[in-house]
């Protein structure tokens, strides 16, 4: 199993630092190599700093974290991201992951000039991804369609080491699962409940000829006291009007895994936290993927579900460094029910 953190926010409404932001880069990145985790999730938005610049300072401050870098096709052509994977790579002789995702705020589409529809932005993706792994492979591509155009280029200098890059593909649209069958070594989705997302979207991604792998992104609170795991979950994200508000737009989104957690969120509110997964974390608008809270025991029995089911990238949201070693426990439970299940099937 591959564990990702995700790099911290710049700026936020929600809290204020006055750490600089390296230091808290580098305390992350840090603490996220310290507890054996693979790799850090780098976003892309407009409101952050760009992604490719935290990228390559977390290649300096850290000796083997891969970062698994966001990119939307709309901010930048194949062949400049296959050239900065290259950058790095020469730099630090390691690969780079892309989490190739769509856009999921109309807002950054509109001011951006993106005036593609929905499954248009898939589409462009599925030319994106493609002539990206072809020139990560150091193969020369000729393209010619309405997104891209290329005549005999190839990526040069290409270390070896690129062909180790990973293409991850978010999403849980029709468009979104057509374009993982075609392109991706990882689909990555916000699950549903285990039963759920099974049903929705894991057996229909397999019966649609999906070989790869897969990630989720999901957060953990987990404590040797259940109560304990609640308390700090209630803590950290509290329930608000404005949360509630943002969370109920969010029904109306384009994008069907908000769209679907949202609906699921308001659902879920007022409920007994009788399930170590919550969506509380989401409904506060301080998240944007669900989160599983409990014991070490409850939480990686949960988490073996989906690792049973061949989740092999977990991509952790929202987690603090003091949240580290729960996490790896609850970790080491899962990984420990998965093998018992490989060994003795039921």
């Amino acid at each position: 199993m591959y564990v990702y953190s995700v790099t911290p926010e710049s700026v936020s409404r929600h809290e204020v630092s006055e750490e600089p932001y390296s230091a808290r880069v580098s305390e992350v990145a840090g603490g996220c190599e310290a507890a054996g985790w693979s790799g850090m999730l780098v976003p892309h938005n407009l409101h952050e700093v760009d992604p490719w610049v935290v990228a390559t300072y977390v290649g300096s401050v850290t000796e083997q974290l891969v970062p698994l870098i966001a990119v939307q096709p709309a901010s930048m052509p194949p062949h400049t991201a296959a050239a900065m994977a290259s950058a790095y790579a020469t730099l630090y002789g390691r690969p780079l992951h892309f989490n190739l995702v769509a856009g999921a705020r109309d807002d950054e589409l509109r001011r951006t000039g993106d005036s593609l529809s929905h499954d248009e932005r898939y589409a462009r993706m599925r030319v994106f991804g493609r002539i990206l792994r072809a020139l990560l492979r150091g193969e020369v591509v000729d393209e010619e369609s309405p997104f891209y155009s290329y005549h005999r280029f190839r990526l040069e200098p290409c270390p070896a080491v690129l062909t180790e890059c990973k293409v991850f593909v978010a999403g849980s649209s029709p468009a979104s699962v057509g374009v993982a069958r075609d392109i991706a070594d990882v689909v990555v989705t916000h699950p549903a409940p285990y039963a759920e997302w099974e049903r929705t979207f894991l057996r229909p991604l397999l019966a649609d000829g999906y070989h790869g792998e897969f990630g989720i992104r999901i957060g953990i609170i987990a404590r040797s006291r259940r109560e304990d795991a609640w308390a700090t979950a209630r803590e950290r994200f509290p329930e608000t009007w404005r949360g509630r508000q943002e969370t109920l737009l969010k029904t109306l989104s384009q994008n069907e895994w908000s769209r679907r957690l949202a609906s699921h969120a308001m659902e879920e509110e007022g409920e007994a936290h009788g399930d170590p997964y919550w969506l509380g974390a989401f409904r506060s608008g301080r998240a944007s993927a669900p989160f599983l809270v409990g014991t070490h025991e409850e939480v990686g029995a949960r988490l073996a579900e989906y690792l049973r089911a061949g989740v092999g990238h977990v991509l952790l949201n929202g987690s603090l460094e003091d949240d580290y070693e729960d996490i790896n426990q609850a970790l080491a439970v899962a990984r420990s029910a998965h093998r018992v299940t490989e060994v003795h099937p039921c």
